[in-house]
C-alpha cells in the first residue's frame, strides 16, 4: 500500500502542471496568431516596414522560391503543435507523479538525465538547471521516495 505523498513529490507535481499549463498557453496563441496572420493579418503590417524587416535579414533570401510569409506562418504552425502536444504530456506525467505511478518516476529520472547532458553542451549558462536536475535525480532515488512510487 502506498502512502502519504512526500512534500517534494507534491513540489515537483505542481512545478511540472504549471509549466506544462504555460505550454499549453504558449501553443494555443502560437496556434491563434498563425491562423490570424494565415487570415490575412500580415495586411495590417505596411508593406514598406515588411519589406525593410525582410532586408534586414540576409538569410531570408535563400528562400527565393518560398513565400517567407507563408514560410513563418507555417512555422508558428509546427511549433504551436509541438508545444500543444509537450503540454498534454505534461499534464500527463503531472497526473502520474500526484498518484505514485514509477513509470511516472522513471520517466522523470529520463528526462533528468537528458537535460544535464544537454545542459554540459551550454555551460555556464545551464549550470543552475544542471544543479537542479542532479537533485532531481538525486531526490527520486531516495528509498522513502522509491517506495512512494511501489
Amino acid at each position: 500500500m502506498q502512502g502519504s505523498r512526500p512534500g517534494g513529490i507534491t513540489v515537483l507535481t505542481i512545478l511540472e502542471g504549471i509549466a506544462s499549463f504555460v505550454m499549453l498557453l504558449g501553443g494555443a496563441a502560437l496556434l491563434i496568431l498563425s491562423a490570424f496572420l494565415g487570415s490575412g493579418g500580415w495586411d495590417l503590417i505596411p508593406e514598406e516596414e515588411l519589406a525593410e524587416a525582410l532586408e534586414q535579414m540576409p538569410w531570408v533570401s535563400t528562400f527565393t522560391g518560398v513565400e517567407v510569409i507563408a514560410l513563418t506562418t507555417a512555422f508558428l504552425t509546427g511549433i504551436g503543435i509541438v508545444l500543444l502536444i509537450l503540454a498534454i504530456l505534461g499534464f500527463i506525467m503531472t497526473w502520474g507523479l500526484w498518484s505514485g505511478k514509477s513509470w511516472a518516476r522513471t520517466i522523470t529520472m529520463i528526462l533528468a538525465v537528458i537535460s544535464i547532458v544537454t545542459g554540459v553542451f551550454s555551460l555556464p549558462g545551464s549550470l543552475i538547471s544542471i544543479l537542479i536536475n542532479i537533485v532531481i535525480l538525486y531526490y527520486l532515488t531516495r528509498p522513502h521516495i522509491q517506495a512512494y512510487f511501489q
